[in-house]
């Protein structure tokens, strides 16, 4: 790596930020706020997710590229405000993460990846100290905003370091299973609110069995989503081939194009 390349490149970045937001630059950036860019970062977060799983490297850096700027936006915006800038925000994670790496900056033997997890928890609450929150409080600190399977996952992670497992409690295939039920039994209704709450509590039931099994739910839904897509475009491939529009066809084309496709994903 070339540091100074480095330094040169982040110098002109923020620079660029500054510029966009300040006298003549442009109108729109100059409306942006906390509010209007946190949805870009996180766009641009999962689009990062995106690349990886294409294992596209050239994809991967672009991605993280517009990630990198949001940050660096962000950072403008508070010094805009007198809050920090972008030379706070590297001081601060560089400070974090030298400290929470006692055993390769410090002098604490490790003996492997899980005693360093255990040892990053400590770290973590030793740092928040007072104001951290503590048992079930702490939950609270798991972000809203993220994505409801995720969040899940990390609510249970949490949970289960609290010592509350929710499986010891229970039945979570039963849980499941009473959603699976509900499901085959509903018909054309709509969903009641008792409803809601039975398939809610079995879609928490699965995510975490799935956790509990080494998986992350948000993680197979994802990659799922994508086969989803795949196999959709699969499907109207094959009906094309025989000279019917998806739209077109009826459900007996459709099963037969399926059965071909279904066989890829």
């Amino acid at each position: 790596m070339d540091i100074r390349r480095l330094s040169e490149a982040i110098v002109r970045l923020v620079n660029l930020a500054a510029r966009l937001r300040g006298p003549g630059g442009c109108p729109w950036d100059a409306k942006q706020t906390y509010d209007t860019v946190k949805n870009y970062l996180l766009e641009e977060a999962y689009e990062v997710v995106d690349a990886v799983e294409r294992h596209d490297p050239q994809l991967v850096c672009g991605e993280l590229g517009d990630l990198l700027f949001q940050i660096v936006f962000m950072a403008q915006l508070a010094t805009e405000r007198g809050e920090f800038d972008l030379t706070d925000v590297i001081e601060e994670i560089e400070e974090k993460m030298i400290r929470r790496h006692p055993h390769v900056f410090g002098h604490v033997r490790v003996k492997d990846a899980e005693e360093v997890a255990e040892n990053w928890a400590k770290i973590k609450e030793t740092e928040k100290g007072a104001v951290g929150a503590k048992g079930p409080s702490g939950l609270r600190e798991v972000p809203i905003a993220l994505p409801a399977l995720l969040r899940c996952h990390r609510l249970c992670e949490r949970a289960s370091k609290m010592k509350f497992e929710i499986g010891r409690l229970e039945d979570l295939p039963r849980l499941v299973e009473e959603g699976t039920r509900l499901v085959r039994n509903v018909g054309g209704k709509e969903i009641s609110e008792e409803s809601a709450k039975i398939l809610g509590w079995s879609l928490f039931a699965f995510a975490e069995i799935v956790r509990q099994k080494g998986g992350n739910a948000e993680d197979l839904v994802r990659k799922t989503n994508e086969r989803f897509v795949e196999a959709v475009e699969a499907l109207a491939k094959v009906l094309e081939e025989d000279g019917i529009e998806m739209e077109e066809a009826d459900e007996s084309q459709l099963r037969k194009a399926w059965e071909k496709v279904r066989e890829r994903i």
